[in-house]
Formats: structure tokens, sequence, C-alpha cells
């Protein structure tokens, strides 16, 4: 998996998530996140999961914890352009409310 940190006019930061994503690549998200909220303290923080063509297993519920856990109140986090199996596994683990 690769992720890129792009930030808009508007302010918003934009992580794209790109490739397969699997249980190892949690710690590298969980970091970039961190980052992203750390340097930018954006508003809105987007994880555009559109570049995703493979996820394993159970993987979902990891990045919607990372997300809890590492966002604060001030910052909204949406995950955009998800696919259908991640979409799918979001909302099995209760992580709909983080989908746009």
């Amino acid at each position: 998996m690769s992720i890129t940190s792009v930030t808009r006019s508007t302010g918003t930061v934009v992580l794209v998530l790109r490739g397969s994503v699997g249980t190892a690549d949690v710690d590298s998200f969980r970091a970039a996140l961190a980052d992203a909220l750390r340097a930018h303290r954006p508003p809105e923080l987007e994880i555009d999961c559109s570049g995703v063509f493979e996820l394993d297993p159970g993987v979902a519920g990891r990045i919607a914890s990372t997300i809890w856990a590492a966002a604060p109140g001030a910052t909204r986090v949406t995950v955009v352009r998800a696919p259908a199996a991640l979409r799918q596994q979001l909302r099995l683990c209760g992580g709909a409310g983080l989908l746009a």
C-alpha cells in the first residue's frame, strides 16, 4: 500500500491510499494519519480509497479504530471513494459514520 498526502485549497487534507491493504499496513496508515493531523490540524481530513484494489478481512475495523483513536474532535474524518468491499467491512464493524 502507498499513502500520499494532498492539501486542497480549502484546507482539507486528503490521504490517498493505493494498492493492497493488509494488516501489516495498518501501522503505516496510523503514522500517516497522525502526521497529517499533527502537521496540518485540518478542519476536515478525507481518506480517499479509490486506489484500493485488495483488502484483507478485518482491516476496515482496524482502520476505523485507528481513525477514532487518532482524530481529535475538531477534525472531521471521512472515508471517500471506498470500494464496495471496504464499505461493507466498515458498515459491519460500526464505521458507517465514517463513510461519505
